[in-house]
């Protein structure tokens, strides 16, 4: 994939998964209002691990603004946390981010700015999905594609209500209007989705300029492949389609033998984030 300004990626392992990331502009735009952030321990913790993607919206300037400020208020909540139940750290770190996201744009520079949150935690055997708006979280288990996620936008809805078709859905004039985001309201609603682990699975976040070019039979091809693979296939392919907006892709691949946690031992580990818009990796 070609290297521009705009452009960045990341990878890792743990024991425990190996996990990648890959964000572009996309072939329309110039400026990235994609965010992305993970805490990932080399060693599982009582914490576990955390990862995130943000579609920023409100323009070039207020978008990365809202993006980069839900990840960085998300992610230090969760390492920040001592104790409680995960879902409930979870919602409660989603929740402060929507909060410093509305304040931040009542000032006159960003007004209006809000951003998508789609974040994947990964606790012992538990994944914990914690979501607002349209981008999305797929689980890839023995070769099939899930969507752990509903989409908050007025197509959503409608698809829900069966008041038009799939078909009908992806030209529909009202699918880029989210019915919930960070940022619009002092309070959010957040989704919490918990499933229990399977060795080998995979979970993919991803915001709508992917979702919308690639399928999820697609998707379930590439994480095949593993997760630094996988993500730049995904992004390859959306970009091959003529990508009108930014995409961004987080791939986790689960191992084949998860191990859980030591809780009686204080593991070693490090914190990961970073603006996808921000820097070419290596910089």
């Amino acid at each position: 994939m070609e290297t521009i300004p705009g452009t960045s990626s990341a990878q890792s392992e743990s024991s425990q998964y190996s996990w990648a990331f890959r964000s572009h502009p996309g072939c329309k735009r110039t400026d990235n209002e994609d965010f992305v952030g993970a805490y990932a321990p080399a060693e599982p913790d009582e914490r576990g691990s955390l990862f995130v993607v943000c579609d920023g919206m409100g323009g070039h300037e207020a978008g990365e603004v809202a993006s980069k400020l839900a990840v960085e208020t998300l992610v230090e909540n969760w390492v920040g946390h001592t104790g409680g139940n995960s879902h409930q750290v979870l919602r409660a770190a989603v929740r402060s981010a929507n909060s410093m996201v509305f304040s931040a744009s009542l000032d006159a520079a960003t007004r209006g700015m809000g951003t998508t949150l789609t974040s994947l935690a990964i606790v012992g055997g538990e994944a914990i999905v914690g979501h607002v708006g349209d981008s999305r979280c797929y689980r890839v288990r023995a070769g099939q594609c899930e969507q752990l996620t509903a989409d908050h936008s007025r197509v959503g809805e409608m698809l829900r209500m069966r008041l038009i078709t799939p078909e009908q859905a992806k030209n529909h004039p009202a699918r880029s209007q989210l019915s919930r985001s960070l940022g619009g309201e002092p309070a959010v609603q957040v989704d919490i989705v918990r499933n229990p682990i399977v060795p080998k699975d995979s979970f993919v976040l991803c915001c709508d300029g992917v979702w919308d070019l690639v399928s999820m039979r697609e998707i379930a091809q590439a994480t095949a492949k593993g997760a630094i693979d996988g993500a730049e296939e995904i992004i390859a392919m959306a970009l091959d389609r003529g990508a009108h907006d930014n995409v961004t892709v987080v791939v986790v691949v689960m191992s084949a033998d998860i191990p859980m946690p030591d809780l009686t031992e204080n593991k070693s580990r490090f914190g990961f984030l970073k603006r996808a818009a921000d820097s070419l990796l290596g910089r």
